[in-house]
């Protein structure tokens, strides 16, 4: 027999004393938000804005029995927060696949709006796929209020496909209507890797396994009961802190869309916070001068004894030698450190990103497909833009019809930063970065692309023009948030299996810490935006 519904809410508190009182200097309880039962053995997600500030929280049952809980993990960036609680036999709900959402799909949405202790349901539609650089967000159209952060997003069938994070409001003050937004629950798969035994086969298994329509009358009913089941209500006493940009929650409304979401940084060098990093003093212009004529030395030997060997650069690619290289930062990202000294082996990477022209090749050959927006390939004017718009696997089957392939993230990150650490191409000067750009005027948006190699002062120290700027790049690797604690020293190639694909470089719509070489950027295998492209590589036979 299945349990019986059992409604939770979540009391974060601050200090000790009885939950439900005040203490002289103890900030109130308050409604914050809501969460979703992801585990039956006590494992909720959230968003991370709604538990940000606890120092204790408790999950609160029906009939007031309260159970302590722990954050086990969590992802200010995404904006997404794991808690786990004693208790067994909860009811969990079933987690769909966001990659399958399409516009005016139908939604519904659970949550304890404002506060109060009855669940809200609400049904709507999603308006829109809204991108920023290489990341999705759900814009969706059902009634949304404050209470409703990290709240589920379900489709028809009762799968979570995304968590309630923000809601827009316009500067003029009116607050639109249907304008809220749901991270994809695709990018709760780090955070759900911490479950023990945590199933990921069983994602979207309610879709699959549907074969047929009941009664929709009795058939909603009995979906609005199953949801409420798996719904949390989340109070808080915030904690005073200073005050800081953060992500905008749905409780109170804020006042612009959320930033775009990454990985949660170390203290020193937080993306998404509105802090720049701050430049070190390896950034000495005549050391790094020095630092790459040595290694434009060691290029041109290597190249010279290849050619001993009657090797020849292929076509339109630069020769990065043998050696090691410092790889990761312990001033950024958590998911790029420890920093490591991986030996790679002499490699060849293409000097330029992968352009519409020469994409259109391999289209017309028969063997690769269109961009999934055809609109700037077509586009005579873009020809020698970088091809965007292409999944994963679109970027490899190019590369593979040119007799090539992707690089691995340790080979693209070589080539970027070369051998001493540096931040960016150039060095670590971040200011070149913000000046560079300004001068460029380029305009982000739409496919805002310029021609490959517009900015030459972005060559890296082996002559690779736009490995930052302009678009992100797939890579070959599969995205672990920890793998650089267990990879190999030797040619790493990643981990052996996973759900998403590295990214890297950026666009120019983003962040100085966001531009640095060492930054890991990661989707699904079947994204595509326009701000994707990609290069490939090769061994040195």
């Amino acid at each position: 027999m299945k349990p019986l519904a059992i409604l939770l809410g979540l009391s974060v508190l601050c200090g000790t004393g009885h939950a439900a009182a005040e203490s002289p200097g103890q900030p109130a309880e308050k409604p914050a938000g809501t969460g979703v039962i992801v585990h039956s053995e006590g494992y909720i997600l959230t968003a991370h804005h709604v538990i940000a500030s606890a120092r204790r929280i408790v999950v609160v049952t029906s009939g007031e029995v309260r159970n302590p809980a722990v954050v086990v993990s969590a992802d200010r960036d995404q904006d997404l927060a794991l808690l786990k609680i004693e208790s067994v036999g909860l009811s969990e709900a079933s987690l769909g696949y966001a990659g399958a959402v399409r516009l005016d799909q139908e939604v519904i949405v659970a949550g304890f709006s404002f506060g109060l202790r009855e669940l809200s349901v609400s049904r709507g539609r999603i308006a829109a796929v809204r991108t920023k650089g290489v990341r999705r967000v759900f814009q969706i159209d059902a009634a949304i209020n404050p209470g409703n952060s990290g709240g589920a997003v379900y489709n028809r069938r009762g799968e979570v496909i995304g968590i309630v994070t923000t809601k827009f409001n316009h500067p003029s003050g009116i607050v639109p209507e249907g304008m809220a937004f749901a991270v994809p629950i695709s990018y709760a798969t780090p955070l759900l890797a911490n479950i023990p035994e945590f199933d990921f086969g069983a994602i979207g298994a309610v879709t699959r396994n549907s074969k047929k329509r009941t009664d929709k009358a009795r058939e909603g009913e009995k979906l609005v009961h199953e949801l409420a089941r798996t719904a949390v209500r989340i109070e808080t006493a915030v904690v005073p802190e200073p005050a800081v940009s953060a992500p905008s929650p749905v409780g109170p409304i804020a006042g612009r869309v959320g930033a775009e979401p990454k990985r949660e940084p170390s203290p020193a060098a937080r993306p998404g916070t509105g802090r720049e990093p701050v430049p070190d003093g390896a950034a000495d212009g005549g050391a790094i001068a020095a630092v790459n004529q040595q290694l434009a030395m060691l290029q041109q030997e290597e190249l010279r004894a290849l050619a001993q060997r009657g090797l020849t650069p292929p076509d339109g690619m630069a020769l990065v030698p043998a050696g090691a290289f410092i790889m990761g930062g312990e001033d950024g990202p958590s998911d790029a450190r420890p920093v490591r000294h991986p030996h790679l082996s002499s490699y060849w990477l293409d000097t330029y990103e992968v352009t519409n022209r020469r994409y259109a090749q391999c289209v017309q050959s028969g063997i690769c497909t269109k961009p999934k927006d055809p609109k700037p390939f077509e586009d005579p004017q873009r020809a020698e833009h970088p091809v965007t718009n292409v999944t994963w696997m679109q970027a490899r089957t190019y590369c593979h019809w040119n007799g090539r392939r992707l690089p691995t993230e340790a080979e693209w990150e070589k080539a970027a930063r070369g051998t001493d650490g540096r931040h960016y191409p150039w060095g670590n000067s971040f200011e070149v970065l913000k000046h560079r750009v300004k001068e460029s005027a380029l305009k982000v948006g739409a496919n805002g692309t310029e021609p490959v190699g517009s900015q030459p002062w972005t060559r890296s120290p082996y002559g690779v023009h736009d490995l930052v700027g302009n678009v992100w790049e797939w890579v070959q690797d599969w995205y672990a948030e920890d793998s650089y604690a267990s990879a190999s020293s030797l040619d790493p190639q990643g981990p052996l299996r996973g759900s998403f694909r590295v990214l890297r470089g950026g666009d120019w719509s983003q962040g100085p810490l966001e531009l640095r070489a060492s930054y890991r950027g990661w989707d699904e295998m079947t994204y595509w935006g326009p701000a994707l492209g990609f290069r490939c590589a090769d061994d040195v036979s």
